[in-house]
């Protein structure tokens, strides 16, 4: 056989090979149809004073008629455009023909790590946050797919309570002792409810420390409300003279209460809570 006859038919092989490798690339495509990887929601499932919850649902949808292997999802969930935390998510199902099935992506995490990596959230009412996913499917015959997806959002963060408006005012009064009524207004500027807050105090008389003590408090802060906590203070006439024996012969005299509280919140453990509060204390022989 001659090399020109061997040429042709060289060319007639490798033509007849292209032209059968692009049918069958062609047929395959049409045949194999990429899955449609979308965001379902992306919600807040719980949210306490420790830290929040998070579930990010995934859709896939697989237009072929046969089954395909439940996708591998990396995430990585993102605070002020920080990368904070990732993660993956497997299973070993799959996903029946011309179905569909939401991928269940946690995200979870407290907000003493949060503090901890990002001290400059501390005092702010929210931080924006983004998800990114790689949804990556074993596709049969072209490999492996991967589809990169994202979501952004605001997720809240602790507040301090405020309290508003505090009182003392002084009760009932005879020979023996006066009654100091204190009223304190909690507000809870969060969206979820707080401890009672653990209080203790110092009443100062003529700057003074003079009684100090514990509330006997039990009344939890609701979310997003004013919650009054009240309590009252004897002071007997006899101890304080004894006590500050220039303030014998004086009608009136400065008092002070010093209050110190802790809400339960582990974010803010270590940061003292005080206020004052001034008034007057009559005084009687």
């Amino acid at each position: 056989m001659n090399k020109k006859i061997l040429s042709k038919l060289f060319m007639t092989v490798l033509i007849f090979f292209i032209t059968f490798s692009f049918t069958t690339c062609g047929t395959l495509s049409s045949v194999v149809q990429d899955p449609k990887i979308s965001i379902h929601s992306m919600d807040v499932t719980n949210i306490t004073f420790n830290g929040v919850q998070m579930l990010c649902k995934v859709r896939v949808e697989n237009p072929n008629s046969f089954e395909i292997p439940f996708p591998e999802t990396d995430w990585e969930f993102f605070l002020n455009t920080n990368s904070f935390i990732k993660g993956t998510v497997k299973n070993n199902q799959r996903i029946k023909a011309r179905n569909s099935t939401i991928v269940d992506v946690p995200v979870s995490f407290n907000y003493v790590q949060v503090f901890n990596t990002f001290a400059s959230l501390k005092g702010t009412r929210q931080a924006n946050y983004k998800i990114a996913l790689g949804v990556k499917i074993p596709m049969p015959v072209f490999g492996d797919k991967t589809w990169n997806i994202q979501h952004e959002g605001n997720v809240p963060m602790p507040q301090l309570p405020r309290l508003n408006s505090p009182s003392m005012t002084v009760g009932n009064v005879d020979l023996t002792r006066a009654e100091i009524l204190v009223n304190l207004n909690f507000e809870n500027p969060n969206s979820f409810q707080l401890p009672a807050p653990k209080i203790t105090y110092n009443y100062h008389v003529n700057r003074n420390s003079f009684i100090r003590g514990n509330v006997d408090n039990n009344t939890p802060l609701a979310a997003n409300t004013t919650t009054p906590v009240s309590f009252r203070l004897q002071v007997t006439y006899a101890d304080l003279f004894r006590s500050f024996a220039s303030l014998v012969t004086q009608r009136e005299v400065a008092s002070m209460l010093s209050i110190s509280c802790d809400f339960g919140i582990p974010a803010f453990a270590g940061e003292p809570f005080t206020r004052e509060i001034n008034g007057t204390l009559p005084l009687r022989r």
